[in-house]
């Protein structure tokens, strides 16, 4: 999932800027060159691209329509796999998309409640930009860091977040200045799993549809969360001619743990958990640590160290033939701005018992991501 590229801040915080533009167009690309140097499936090399277009609309200030914003979200990628060369179950790269495909990703209307202290969105919805996101998570490369493996693995698409989304309803509503609830309701199969390259909005007989809750406490230097998510329609078993509910949760804590004139260190921890009736992954753990003006010359630069523990479930280890119960990430990355809307960030992750299969050695994989990004405002 992408929620470090797309942002995690959305109609909400644009109306908190004073001014906010009349019209925002966000162009961005991103390039990711990855090494699998030792371990893995195949030692070799592959390069990944995103290219972003996004436009936000001050639907108030353009027409009139009061406390109204819209968004629309498209993106271009080549479609190269990191994952296919690493072999893990996470995700290397959190812009790899596995299909060469334009799509459109988010497409919404926001409309605030006439009490300023939430809104109703409905359209085309990514729900890792505000369920099971992280700000200090957002800097890591790996996907688990972003919605988290156990959340991401589901459903018979995936769950409705980047880069397959589906129509949703989202409520936000802030309860006080800094707690908030949220819910939401999508279509339980994101676009069309037969045309993966298509951007497809069908409600086809037995989708179903996703359900998902999230509560939480959000203020400077802190955002603490617990979230519940259950498809309406039951899924598979891995092993049996069964079905079950499709069901789990997660609860998510970031706190600011030193500040100084320069230097901030920052940390996250996140577990969550999925029925491993009919999900590979039954639980997950990842912590993080990111320190901020580290070195005094480069107070914005960020460096960060991330490690996740995704758990197999019982009836998944029992497909293997040689399994193994969890997979090991651990992530070192370095974000450094080069100049205005350029930065360089160099990654290292180490995967151990990839795809928990003990037949793939453990990996140890370098890349290097390159970003540009340019903002154009209409007031």
């Amino acid at each position: 999932c992408c929620a470090a590229l797309v942002g995690l801040a959305r109609a909400e915080e644009t109306q908190a800027q004073e001014p906010a533009p009349a019209a925002n167009l966000q162009f961005s690309y991103t390039s990711d060159l990855w090494s699998v140097v030792n371990g893995g499936i195949d030692e070799d090399m592959v390069y990944l691209n995103d290219l972003d277009l996004q436009l936000s609309l001050d639907l108030e200030r353009l027409t009139g329509w009061k406390g109204a914003q819209a968004f629309i979200y498209g993106l271009y990628t080549n479609g190269n796999s990191v994952g296919a060369l690493a072999g893990d179950a996470n995700g290397i790269s959190n812009i790899e998309t596995s299909v060469e495909a334009v799509r459109l990703v988010e497409a919404w209307v926001d409309q605030a409640f006439s009490d300023g202290k939430g809104s109703l969105r409905v359209g085309l919805y990514d729900l890792s930009t505000e369920f099971d996101a992280g700000e200090v998570r957002a800097l890591f490369l790996n996907a688990g860091h972003g919605a988290g493996t156990d959340f991401s693995q589901t459903g018979k698409n995936g769950p409705s977040i980047w880069p397959v989304t589906s129509l949703a309803a989202r409520v936000n509503y802030r309860l006080s200045d800094d707690v908030y609830l949220r819910g939401t309701i999508a279509d339980g199969v994101p676009g069309n799993p037969d045309k993966p390259k298509r951007t497809t909005i069908d409600f086809r007989k037995g989708d179903g549809l996703l359900l998902a809750g999230e509560a939480g406490i959000s203020r400077e230097g802190r955002l603490w969360s617990v979230g519940m998510w259950t498809y309406t329609e039951e899924a598979p078993d891995l092993v049996t001619s069964e079905k079950h509910n499709n069901i789990g949760g997660y609860v998510a804590l970031e706190e600011q743990l030193l500040t100084g004139d320069a230097f901030n260190l920052s940390g996250s921890v996140r577990a969550g958990f999925a029925n491993g009736d009919v999900n590979p992954v039954s639980s997950f753990l990842s912590a993080t640590l990111v320190a901020t003006g580290l070195f005094p010359s480069l107070p914005e630069d960020q460096i960060g160290l991330g490690v996740m523990v995704a758990t197999a479930s019982d009836k998944y280890l029992s497909t293997l033939a040689d399994p193994k119960d969890q997979e090991i990430n651990f992530e070192l990355t370095y974000f450094a701005t080069l100049v205005e809307n350029v930065s360089i960030q160099p990654d290292i992750q180490y995967v151990v018992n990839p795809g928990m299969d003990g037949s793939i050695d453990d990996a140890l994989v370098i890349g290097i991501r390159l970003q540009l990004n340019k903002n154009w405002a209409l007031n």
